[in-house]
């Protein structure tokens, strides 16, 4: 396997992962937000005043360490790889 291919095949997988992960993210955001949209109207209700401490700081933290580590995962892999292959040409 060339250098080349390796590279290709990482950054598929990559993109791959990517797209897997914002996916998952964007539904656990959605059920958030309907989590809250209904503790919102069960205060109603009751005639509760409603208090929110969330920022949004931790789905920014959440996504941006998330995406860190996909990327420092692919990135290490493809080293690996890489070093793996040229062990095993300079052996042959």
């Amino acid at each position: 396997m060339s250098e080349e291919n390796i590279k290709k095949i990482v950054k598929r997988y990559k993109l791959l992962s990517s797209f897997w992960l914002f996916v998952f993210l964007i539904i656990a955001m959605f059920a958030n937000w309907a989590l809250i949209d209904s503790n919102i109207r069960d205060h109603s209700e009751l005639g509760l005043e409603y208090y929110s401490s969330d920022t949004g700081f931790i789905w920014g933290a959440i996504i941006v360490g998330l995406n860190v580590v996909l990327q420092l995962f692919f990135y290490s892999l493809e080293k690996i790889l890489l070093f793996l292959q040229q062990e095993s040409s300079s052996s042959n």
